[in-house]
């Protein structure tokens, strides 16, 4: 199953919830995760020449919102540049629902050759939302986590959020994640992939 850039929001039997984001691509196979600080992971190209062949080909996929006030850490993770929108826009105060309703709305499916959707999520330790925005569609809902369950959202065939897109998660740590969708059977041309996970320690990372 080919299916572009996918993100897959779960929670492991321990309990914890991550998210992991994943890049499959034909067109340009050449790109890595790098975190670019301790709240950011972005992607990139290992040719920086291609950045000016397309310009959805590099951007933030993940920030993490530090709230020190209730001492609870939000992620945000997308496949376009709506990543820094929504998390300006949490970070300002406002509920992810309302966050992510404006920021896709505004920012709209990407105008490339294939009107390709922006899928996004949010989760914290209290809730999660999936999102996505299509030329012919848009959508944002909560989603109640299942311990050892995700759910999958990607920009081709499992554009929509239904039960069927869902995976099991016998792993535990981030990086065990990150391995497992990277060689998992029904996905594709894996390229890159970056693991967010909340644990009671604070924030897992791993990046393949």
């Amino acid at each position: 199953m080919y299916l572009g850039r996918f993100l897959i929001l779960g929670k492991t039997e321990e309990g914890n919830p991550f998210v992991t984001y994943r890049v499959s691509s034909r067109s340009f196979p050449n790109r890595v995760s790098k975190e670019m600080d301790e709240n950011t992971i972005a992607i990139i190209p290992k040719d920086l020449e291609e950045i000016f062949r397309n310009t959805y080909i590099t951007y933030n996929c993940v920030k993490i919102v530090n709230d020190e006030k209730n001492g609870m850490d939000t992620i945000v993770a997308t496949n376009g540049s709506q990543t820094d929108i929504i998390a300006d826009k949490i970070k300002l105060g406002l509920p992810i629902r309302d966050a992510l309703s404006l920021s896709m709305i505004g920012m709209d499916y990407e105008k490339d050759d294939y009107n390709t959707p922006r899928i996004s999520v949010v989760l914290n330790k209290e809730e999660a939302y999936m999102a996505y925005v299509a030329k012919d569609d848009i959508r944002i809902k909560k989603v109640d986590l299942e311990e050892g369950n995700a759910y999958y959202l990607s920009v081709y065939e499992a554009c929509k959020i239904t039960s069927h897109q869902k995976i099991a998660v016998d792993v535990k740590t981030a990086e065990e994640i990150s391995k497992n969708i990277m060689e998992h059977e029904y996905f594709e041309n894996p390229v890159t992939c970056a693991t967010v996970m909340i644990t009671e320690n604070g924030i897992e990372k791993s990046l393949l």
